[in-house]
């Protein structure tokens, strides 16, 4: 007899268990913003190749907020990272337990085409744009950067739309990225046997010389600030009360001196108050200068970051 009882509890544990997980619903993905995929491969895009497909385990809170993301064992660093920064933009419905929203997890897919591909040879399309730029060598006495990675988006008809120069450069380069916009012709990216718009580095290697063989040598701002500063930043800035985090990207502009002189939001979380605690954090740390052949100089670069409560 109190054996049969015992079965029979269990049974019924173990039914309200069932209709319990029943009842519960993952988060929905809504989608990401349109210009996700761009900002999140302008920020990732000159680390490493960004392509392909990825999965990334995503939190999302009762309210619909992503609260974290995380790239499946194996993803590539750059793709990883990209694919996490596209997951932290897009929105969800969330879980529902009993028709109660509630938090939960969601494994979403996050495609980037493949990388174009050059239809013509680089070194030529740079020798043709040489004459260009040779006007701005003559007309200043100083020494010129010879090497220029371009960040350049291609469209469907394999054409460049536009071009990204990186931060902290000389006035040569600028002639010398229109000539190349104009000149470079692609296969387009493809995601799965569409053509797309896509971006894709483009490393032109230019012979800018002074005196027939000196280089200038640029070397970007590094993070100078050690753990406890930053621990320090994070405790100042996170907002009160909160407990979620998100992967964010800022464009920074630190100046001679190391400091953080402007920050801008280029990869939003959704959520101004992380947002805006990012800001806050990057301003109060401290930088190893960009250099030009040995001097600071004022620069400004790609800065993700994760904002996440202080440890």
């Amino acid at each position: 007899m109190v054996t049969r009882t015992l079965v029979a509890i269990l049974a019924g544990c173990l039914s309200v268990a069932a209709a319990s997980a029943a009842d519960r619903t993952a988060p929905r993905a809504l989608g990401a913003p349109p210009e996700s995929t761009d900002n999140c491969y302008r920020i990732h895009g000159r680390s490493g190749e960004v392509a392909g497909e990825a999965k990334v385990s995503v939190s999302v809170a009762a309210d619909g907020r992503v609260t974290g993301a995380t790239s499946a064992p194996g993803t590539p660093p750059s793709l990883a990272a990209a694919a996490q920064c596209v997951a932290v933009a897009m929105k969800f419905e969330p879980a529902l337990e009993g028709g109660t929203p509630v938090a939960g997890q969601a494994v979403v897919d996050v495609a980037f085409p493949t990388l174009p591909r050059l239809r013509q040879d680089l070194e030529r399309a740079v020798e043709y744009c040489q004459p260009a730029i040779q006007p701005l060598v003559k007309l200043n006495n100083a020494s010129f950067e010879g090497a220029l990675d371009l960040l350049v988006k291609v469209g469907t008809d394999g054409k460049v739309s536009e071009v990204v120069l990186p931060e902290g450069t000389l006035p040569w380069m600028d002639a010398a990225a229109e000539c190349l916009r104009q000149r470079l012709d692609f296969f387009p990216a493809r995601l799965g046997t569409r053509a797309v718009e896509s971006w894709t580095i483009v490393p032109a290697r230019f012979h800018l010389a002074r005196d027939g063989g000196e280089h200038v040598r640029l070397d970007p701002p590094a993070l100078r600030s050690g753990e406890e500063a930053i621990l320090e930043a994070y405790r100042a800035c996170y907002p009160a009360g909160r407990t979620d985090e998100a992967r964010i990207g800022y464009r920074i502009t630190v100046n001679a001196g190391g400091r953080v002189k402007k920050a801008e939001l280029v990869a939003p979380s959704g959520d101004a108050a992380l947002d805006a605690a990012g800001i806050c954090i990057l301003k109060r740390l401290s930088f190893t200068p960009a250099r030009r052949n040995g001097v600071n100089v004022e620069a400004t670069v790609g800065w993700p970051i994760l904002v996440r409560p202080p440890a």
